[in-house]
């Protein structure tokens, strides 16, 4: 006996603030995004990217007659943004955050404020045990000097460890998410051969007719994508997967096709990203034998290799950094000292001079916070990774 199951991911860019700040034509995309999805057959819908838990609130609401089950996954300041919804009743739910998630002091970036997280919600589908992740990893920024990268393989390696942990009794396991990476790169390597999993565009059954490259984001047909990117990315970038893997159940894919593009009648699009759709075909057989599978031998070492050598590296930066912080705060103390008498010789001064030793003792305090605290926590969990890694070489 066999059913199939549909699903769905989209990271839907809800920055719940005003133009130019927040996400342009936010409430009119998510209105349009809720129409869409009330009309389709998806039995499972996972999102990036809902920054404001309002936002999930209204969409759950007015999708509870398709959608009787959801969950936000809460996280950091500003929240996740990562959430499920499903026609299948939600069993549990776990949430792993990353330990590495980007600097504070670097505001205008949310990552460490939204506190990146991977979202497991174990679903009931037809008696069978099914594990259903979404994440929403580091975003890139800056392809050519990358500076985020040790902790973008840090959550990739994180995300691949969390999966094979935490769905070894499931019967059926899917990945969704935007990874902010691309085929190409390392961390994408690192999830699919780690965890084990298949990338359901690259082992989608039938493409002959097809026009479609798969690029989910910067799409030169996406009215949000700007002319740099476009420059950068003729054809757009394929960030945004579905990945699954058979657990104890045959699970075979059936079709992958992106999807939520463009809004019926208007020429806006449902976000600056695509979506992208799966259906899959499950088998209930108990003859089928699961096999326990150890991550791709070489392939698998050369990628942990190669991530050593990057988490040094950020080990490498982080120490300077601090170097670079607690220098600055006896830059900044001594200013302070300096200009203590200076009213008594430019009275005018006063008010500035008061500001200024003000501004610079906040500085100070976050150098000495950053310095202290935040690196040595940056430092401890590349550590932890790095000595993860080398205890899945041995094994290699």
């Amino acid at each position: 006996m066999s059913f199939f199951v549909s699903l769905v991911t989209l990271n839907c860019w809800a920055i719940a603030q005003p133009w130019p700040f927040g996400s342009k034509d936010r409430k009119e995309r998510l209105k349009r995004l809720v129409d869409a999805l009330e009309e389709s057959d998806y039995d499972i819908v996972t999102l990036q990217e809902i920054w404001s838990e309002k936002d999930f609130d209204k969409i759950s609401t007015n999708l509870a007659h398709v959608y009787p089950y959801s969950h936000y996954f809460h996280s950091g300041f500003t929240g996740s943004g990562t959430c499920i919804l499903s026609k299948y009743m939600i069993v549990s739910t776990l949430v792993h955050r990353y330990s590495l998630n980007g600097f504070a002091h670097h505001i205008h970036r949310g990552d460490w404020f939204g506190g990146k997280v991977v979202g497991l919600a174990e679903l009931n589908v037809k008696g069978l045990r099914v594990a259903i992740y979404t994440t929403h990893l580091h975003a890139e920024y800056n392809r050519d000097n990358d500076l985020y990268l040790p902790h973008r393989i840090s959550q990739a390696f994180e995300l691949a460890q969390f999966l094979d942990h935490t769905s070894r009794s499931s019967d059926f396991v899917i990945l969704t998410g935007d990874f902010n990476i691309e085929p190409e790169d390392l961390g994408y390597h690192i999830i699919a051969k780690i965890a084990n999993l298949e990338d359901a565009w690259l082992k989608r059954p039938s493409t002959h007719g097809s026009n479609d490259n798969g690029m989910t984001c910067d799409r030169p047909d996406n009215c949000y994508t700007s002319k740099h990117q476009l420059k950068r990315w003729p054809e757009g970038k394929r960030i945004d997967y579905i990945m699954y893997q058979s657990g104890k159940k045959h699970i075979e894919l059936v079709e992958c096709l992106t999807c939520l593009d463009k809004i019926p009648g208007s020429k806006l699009n449902y976000s600056d990203h695509i979506g992208l759709h799966a259906k899959f075909t499950i088998s209930t057989d108990n003859s089928f034998d699961t096999v326990e599978c150890a991550p791709h031998g070489v392939s698998a070492k050369n990628c942990l290799l190669r991530s050593l050598e990057i988490l040094e590296e950020g080990e490498v930066r982080a120490l300077w950094d601090r170097r670079i912080f607690l220098a600055a705060c006896f830059l900044l103390f001594a200013l302070i000292v300096a200009t203590l008498g200076i009213e008594a010789y430019f009275p005018y001064f006063t008010l500035l001079g008061a500001l200024m030793r003000f501004g610079f003792t906040l500085i100070i305090a976050f150098c000495l916070w950053h310095g202290f605290i935040g690196l040595t926590i940056e430092m401890k969990a590349l550590k932890e990774t790095k000595s993860t890694m080398r205890e899945l070489l041995k094994k290699l």
